[in-house]
């Protein structure tokens, strides 16, 4: 690894015209020296393909047809990128200044991490924060943290890092900078699936033994907006309950697998509520039931007696 080695920031874009100048310039405008942007175009209809025009070589591009979610973007982005480490953002999200500075000299200090996420903000369309430390109340992971030289820098083995990510993703994509060899070698982002292919990818390399480092300070913004992936809430938990099920091979203790249960019953009664509250009964129906068979709750029970009820009444979507 030379003395100041290259990050490749990778940007997915889908109809990004409104978010993309203002991404890119927090981009820019980072103090590390050395940065590639990798920004891969997923097929947008609006203004974004004449806006990353307009960057000309100072930025990798790419086209690619509608792909349907982030992982292809992402994978595109992976193979063009020539950084010996790879940073991931969202392109309606803004990098907070020394964002890589920071993670560059935890990757220097610590040669044995492979991956370093941090704390992030929210804000909302216009900019506003709504939180300024997103992941301040999530406890579980930082239990298992190591100390370093550093107060605000902590070390967690993928052996801690896995069940913690089963629990709940502490991780925000756009946070992270990790090994492009280590991402590569984990075989890319999962392209079946339309969302949940980012922790899907944390959870492999927790599996094969990544390091994982975190900043407890936030280094980017992330942006929610409407009709984003964060507005989707439960309609996300298919492929969520999908990501987690296939760790089941990879459980070897009793604490993970409650851990992992907890989860999964967690998504089903939250998909199987989503379905129901816009009265399509007949679809919540078996995840009730499924939920109900795999830990009886009075909320799960609750939920299906009412969704049978409504549908022996005849009862349907809304109008």
């Amino acid at each position: 690894m030379t003395d100041t080695p290259l990050i490749s920031v990778v940007i997915p874009c889908y109809q990004a015209a409104d978010t993309l100048p203002e991404a890119l310039a927090s981009v820019f405008s980072q103090d590390y020296p050395r940065v590639e942007i990798v920004a891969v175009d997923d097929g947008s209809t609006d203004g974004t393909p004449e806006i990353l025009a307009g960057y000309g070589d100072r930025i990798v591009t790419q086209r690619i047809p509608n792909s349907g979610g982030p992982s292809r973007p992402r994978n595109v982005g992976l193979e063009l990128a020539s950084g010996e480490f790879v940073a991931f953002f969202d392109s309606d999200d803004l990098m907070l200044p020394g964002k890589l500075s920071a993670q560059a000299a935890v990757f220097a200090a610590r040669p044995e991490v492979d991956f370093v996420c941090t704390d992030f903000r929210q804000i909302d369309d216009a900019g506003a924060v709504l939180t300024e430390r997103f992941l301040a109340d999530y406890q579980g992971f930082r239990r298992r943290f190591r100390s370093t030289e550093w107060p605000d820098i902590h070390l967690l083995d993928g052996a801690g890092a896995f069940p913690e990510l089963i629990r709940a993703n502490f991780v925000g994509t756009s946070s992270v900078v990790a090994r492009r060899d280590k991402l590569r070698d984990a075989g890319g982002f999962d392209e079946t699936l339309r969302n949940g292919d980012d922790i899907d990818m944390w959870l492999k390399l927790a599996r094969g033994g990544s390091v994982f480092a975190f900043i407890d300070r936030p280094y980017h913004a992330y942006r929610k907006v409407a009709g984003g992936i964060s507005a989707r809430g439960w309609r996300r938990f298919p492929s969520t309950i999908r990501v987690r099920e296939r760790q089941r091979p990879y459980v070897r203790d009793a604490e993970t697998l409650r851990l992992l249960d907890r989860a999964l019953h967690r998504m089903r009664l939250g998909y199987a509520w989503g379905l129901s509250d816009e009265n399509r009964y007949a679809e919540a129906l078996p995840h009730y039931r499924e939920a109900v068979a795999q830990c009886w709750t009075w909320t799960g029970f609750k939920g299906l007696i009412f969704t049978r009820l409504q549908i022996l009444f005849g009862r349907g979507r809304r109008k």
